[in-house]
């Protein structure tokens, strides 16, 4: 139990007190090798002496995981029923979902991209880890006991499939990171490095007769001094897990091996603080992370160090209630058999519920207003490659010879679904959406790939008559020369000949969160921060392509002067959200933004 102890303090000293540093997500690599280590120690110990059971291994892996994962899933799903938009409940209760199911990892790789929210707005973000390692025992003890059976050497095979998953995480993380980060293939070896340990330290006499104290504190030093570093130089730019990753695994491989007995272990890490925080260290871990994010979603600010420092005492002080009154008595019951039934079917309930209030788009009903409405643009209007074929999103009338093409990027985008509403019976849409690539001045100046493509099309669509082309983006100050440069470019159209050219402007951000907060939730009003460089960009953007000598078949259209009369922002009016997102127009404030540009294409 000793031994446990100062992991779990070893495990909660990394991932909680460090997690401030701009390498802390390295408590994660910390938690999959100690993980590793202590449950293929059980794994390997009872096939040795033969009881080992698949019953008792996953009825403890229920009673040490579900008791304080239900608290935390009930706790943060009554707190947001009262304190959360319903656009922020849907976000939270589609975690739950995951969370209760061990499927987070997946959920937020599948969200990662431009329009993801931000990592601390994600309340129970940390629970992909936990998946991660579900995910694992799931597979771990049959492929043990297969190879047991088997009589194969168990090192050699938790080996084989360590290096086969480093090489995974190698071959993965320049094509798709995020993959990587997240996905269980490409953790798992992180997980094996701590078999590997379990199972040289269970032969002690074959592999380690030689070390003495000595270099159990050299390691002991090592491995902490590793485990730190990488905590503190290590940043969210670095190609994570990849190679890197190495550092802090054997760094925690050399604190592990190093035994209570190295000099860190025994003078920091078997503290009585440290062994106090680590009996709590799970719950703890669970209640921290969702502590921290829900205090920022609700404040709707970044936290200062005092209101970090409370944070963190409330999630001590139900992590120990956690622990005492739920954890502690369901581990070490004796009638574990109805409770455990019923642990399962609480934490499934949990699960369910969440998938529904998902389902429900976050239960607006909850509060005694009208729920706001808030439409999208054009659902699924995006550009589509598959096997070097670029897809372009189309809309509107299928058979119409009058063609708009809508180019630029996000910004033009959300234009689609209010054009397509008032102009897509007549007319045939093509939406060519990234950023400033069809701006270039020599054509296929931009080797990139996706960009390569646009302009394939673009020349498909120098044999069409065009009725008009529709450009628009996030400008900056027209001040600058890139900007007035940009804007010549802009009157290139691509090398396109339409009869029309509209060029629009864009919009500042909003923090729309705040507004909405601010429409449901009397508890949680405020005046939500304002961007200034942004609004004084767009005014400077009107004010100077008024100067320019334009061509008599181009107009600009200004969004901003409709969306922001006098400079402040009609973000909501009514129960109607004019703003999708924090920078893009619904539907609804497009169709009231951009009239002229409706007009000057519909005649």
């Amino acid at each position: 139990m000793g031994l446990e102890r100062l992991r779990l303090s070893l495990s909660c000293y990394f991932m909680l007190f460090l997690k401030s540093c701009a390498g802390g997500f390295v408590g994660v690599d910390v938690f999959f090798v100690i993980s590793g280590y202590l449950i293929s120690t059980i794994i390997y110990s009872n096939l040795q002496n033969g009881s080992f059971s698949f019953k008792d291994f996953y009825i403890r892996r229920i009673r040490r995981i579900f008791p304080a994962l239900f608290a935390v899933l009930i706790g943060t799903f009554v707190f947001g029923w009262f304190f959360l938009t319903p656009r922020e409940y849907e976000t939270l209760n589609q975690q739950i979902a995951g969370g209760a199911g061990f499927i987070s990892n997946f959920i937020f790789w599948r969200q990662s991209g431009y329009f993801d929210i931000a990592a601390d707005k994600k309340p129970l973000l940390h629970l992909w880890s936990l998946a991660v390692e579900e995910q694992f025992y799931i597979f771990w003890p049959l492929l043990l006991w297969t190879s047991w059976k088997l009589r194969a050497n168990l090192l050699v095979v938790t080996a084989v499939i360590a290096i086969s998953s480093f090489g995974l995480n190698i071959s993965k993380i320049d094509i798709d990171p995020i993959g990587a980060f997240y996905a269980p293939q490409t953790r798992f070896w992180e997980l094996l490095i701590g078999a590997i340990v379990a199972y040289l330290t269970l032969h002690p006499q074959k592999f380690f007769s030689l070390v003495g104290s000595k270099l159990r504190d050299v390691s002991s030093i090592a491995g902490f001094s590793l485990v730190v570093g990488s905590t503190l130089l290590f940043h969210k730019a670095l190609a994570f897990p990849g190679w890197w990753a190495l550092i802090p695994v054997v760094g925690s491989t050399l604190l592990i091996f190093s035994g209570p007995d190295g000099i860190i272990n025994r003078t920091l890490l078997r503290s009585k603080a440290m062994i106090w925080m680590g009996l709590i260290s799970y719950p703890l871990y669970l209640w921290h992370w969702p502590i921290l994010s829900l205090a920022r979603i609700y404040l709707g600010a970044s936290l200062s160090v005092p209101e970090d420092l409370l944070a963190l005492a409330v999630a001590v002080i139900l992590a120990r209630i956690t622990f005492l009154f739920i954890e502690k008595p369901i581990r070490h019951s004796v009638n574990g058999g109805i409770r455990l039934y019923l642990l399962i079917a609480v934490v499934l309930g949990i699960g369910i519920a969440g998938y529904f209030v998902k389902e429900a788009n976050g239960l607006s009903a909850r509060f005694n207003v009208p729920e706001l409405h808030r439409e999208n643009q054009l659902t699924g209007c995006d550009n589509v490659v598959k096997e070097g074929v670029l897809y372009p999103c189309t809309f509107g009338n299928p058979n119409s010879d009058e063609i708009i093409l809508i180019y630029g990027d996000s910004h033009a985008g959300h234009l689609t679904s209010a054009l397509n509403q008032e102009l897509g019976a007549k007319y045939r849409f093509i939406f060519l959406g990234y950023g400033d690539c069809l701006q270039s001045k020599v054509e296929g100046a931009d080797r990139d790939p996706l960009c390569q493509l646009m302009w394939g099309e673009v020349r498909k669509l120098r044999q069409k008559n065009l009725h008009a082309v529709v450009h628009a983006q996030r400008w900056g100050y027209m001040r600058s020369d890139v900007e007035k440069t940009a804007m010549e470019h802009a009157f290139m159209v691509a090398g396109l000949s339409p009869k029309k050219v509209a060029i629009v402007g864009s919009i500042p951000d909003v923090d729309l969160d705040c507004e909405i907060a601010n429409y449901y939730i009397p508890a949680r009003k405020k005046v939500c921060q304002r961007f200034d460089e942004q609004y004084k960009a767009n005014e400077s953007f009107i004010v100077e392509t008024k100067k320019i000598k334009i061509p008599s078949n181009l107009v600009f259209v200004y969004p901003y002067e409709k969306l922001c009369p006098g400079g402040d922002c009609k973000v909501i009016e009514g129960s109607t959200s004019n703003y999708w997102d924090d920078r893009h127009m619904s539907r609804d404030g497009a169709l009231m933004a951009i009239p002229d540009l409706i007009e000057y294409l519909r005649n």
